[in-house]
């Protein structure tokens, strides 16, 4: 396991910025991985990415830029599978309720 954090720069196209189905989905993909990770907009507050509440108190609109840093043996696939929830969440993962 390599201690070197990796590090990536997302960019929040969801109309609606970071919200809570954007921040339970960042959340599931980080339990499910093997590696810590940190986001933040302005290094002043930093989320842990295990931490639904942390990430919405990131207050990221669209169009702001989330750096996201990930330690662990599987660090590089977090971030590849972290990188499209940021993008429209609702065309990435739709709505298991929606209809159409």
């Amino acid at each position: 396991m390599s201690s070197r954090p990796l590090h990536r720069t997302v960019v929040v196209t969801d109309p609606i910025g970071i919200h809570t189905r954007v921040a339970v989905a960042v959340a599931e993909i980080v339990h499910r991985s093997r590696s810590r990770v940190k986001l933040w907009v302005d290094p002043a507050y930093r989320a842990e990415g295990t931490e639904v509440i942390q990430i919405l108190g990131l207050a990221a609109p669209s169009g702001s830029q989330v750096h996201l840093e990930a330690v662990g043996p599987d660090a590089e696939a977090v971030l590849d599978a972290l990188e499209p929830v940021f993008a429209d969440f609702e065309k990435q993962v739709p709505c298991k309720n929606s209809k159409g």
